[in-house]
């Protein structure tokens, strides 16, 4: 859930929303929901198709967005909690029960537990070779997507706040300042779809964005000034094709798990139910510990 600001326009440039289908996930959010954090984006999203052709799309539950960005949403879970961002932890050494994390030139611990809730290819690089579920996060496949972000001058002809595309290099257009908070000046943030992503992943960046608009222009017309102020971004890890096929990775033994999205599936609320289901049981531990 993360969202890029550059002036006084903000880009959704990661989750472009989120769906509450589960009990458990509606109850988490009821604080957020009383504050303002969280409101539903409504509005006419259609399907597109190179010739022209569109239909409106019927989602089965309803969208929500954080307010006024998608990362407030994180941020009001975090309030009260340490954490701490720009930490690259390069590897985990230690014994179950007295683990540290090595971050550029210093030491973090000694840790009882460890949890990796990175994609799960980032996840496998760092947790030590002892954890006992190595192989289910090598059989986790998840693909790549590019973010592009155009300021536009106006976009009053735009019918639609987004718009799922059948397109061979984009799959998702929205106008981001019709999400619920936003600034009004006139902005859309596109996705590509995963398997060009994957063909392309390591192509030069400026390569990607003449692609990304090229595909846009298909749809919408990008003036030349607009399209040179675009920025892209790289998502090497960005969708769900072949999650783990369980709620998360816990071995005792080691006193290392792993959790995420990619366990259950690609949606906000599956990381928020992966990390629930290693809290509660962690906290089961715990409790028979005591």
């Amino acid at each position: 859930m993360a969202t890029r600001r550059i002036d006084e326009v903000s880009f959704d440039h990661g989750a472009q929303y989120f769906t509450i289908r589960s009990d458990r996930f509606h109850d988490s959010l009821k604080a957020g929901q009383a504050d303002g954090v969280i409101q539903s984006w409504n509005g006419e999203v259609v399907s597109l198709s190179r010739d022209g052709l569109s239909q409106r799309f019927q989602p089965a539950t309803p969208r929500y967005a954080g307010v006024p960005s998608m990362n407030a949403l994180p941020k009001a879970m975090a309030i009260g909690l340490d954490v701490r961002v720009d930490e690259q932890v390069a590897k985990i050494t230690g014994d179950p029960g007295r683990w540290f994390l090595h971050i550029a030139d210093r030491r973090e611990g000694p840790f009882d537990w460890v949890f990796a809730t990175a994609p799960a290819p980032q996840s496998s690089a760092v947790l030590p070779s002892r954890f006992a579920h190595h192989d289910m996060l090598g059989a986790v496949e998840m693909s790549a997507c590019f973010t592009l972000m155009i300021r536009l001058d106006y976009d009053g002809s735009i019918p639609f706040v987004a718009a799922r595309i059948d397109d061979p290099v984009i799959d998702w257009i929205s106008r981001n300042n019709t999400k619920p908070g936003r600034s009004e000046a006139p902005c859309l943030v596109v996705n590509s779809n995963s398997m060009w992503a994957d063909a392309n992943t390591d192509k030069p960046l400026d390569t990607i964005r003449q692609k990304m608009i090229e595909a846009v222009r298909r749809y919408i017309p990008v003036a030349p000034s607009e399209a040179d102020a675009a920025m892209i971004h790289r998502w090497r890890y960005a969708n769900v094709q072949r999650p783990a096929g369980s709620a998360y990775l816990m071995d005792r033994a080691s006193q290392l798990a792993a959790c995420g999205d990619w366990c259950i599936g690609g949606r906000v609320e599956a990381a928020f139910l992966s990390g629930a289901g290693l809290a509660d049981a962690l906290r089961e531990i715990i409790e028979a510990s005591e």
